[in-house]
């Protein structure tokens, strides 16, 4: 397995006020995209507020394993991602 996953940010990105603790937060949409799995999947990623949330694009996210209350964990977080870059598919001459 990779130590590494790649975690595309589009840039949508939802913000408001916790009930219980009164602090602000946000919620942002991302598409991870998995070892042997086709398809990127959905993921929603937290930013305390809508400037740590990272600009569109591809990037190269650490996969830290954990045990949390006896249960195996991992965790993505895009915003310590390194950026990749991206070249457009270019289309072949005939």
């Amino acid at each position: 397995m990779s130590n590494t996953i790649n975690v595309e940010v589009t840039g949508q990105f939802r913000s408001g006020t916790a009930q219980k603790s009164g602090k602000p937060y946000c919620m942002y949409t991302a598409y991870v995209h998995l070892p042997n799995i086709p398809y990127p999947q959905k993921a929603d990623f937290y930013a305390a507020l809508p400037n740590e949330v990272p600009q569109p694009g591809m990037y190269e996210c650490d996969v830290v394993a954990d045990v949390r209350d006896g249960r195996l964990s991992f965790e993505v977080d895009p915003r310590q991602g390194r950026r990749v870059n991206t070249q457009p598919a270019q289309a072949k001459a005939s």
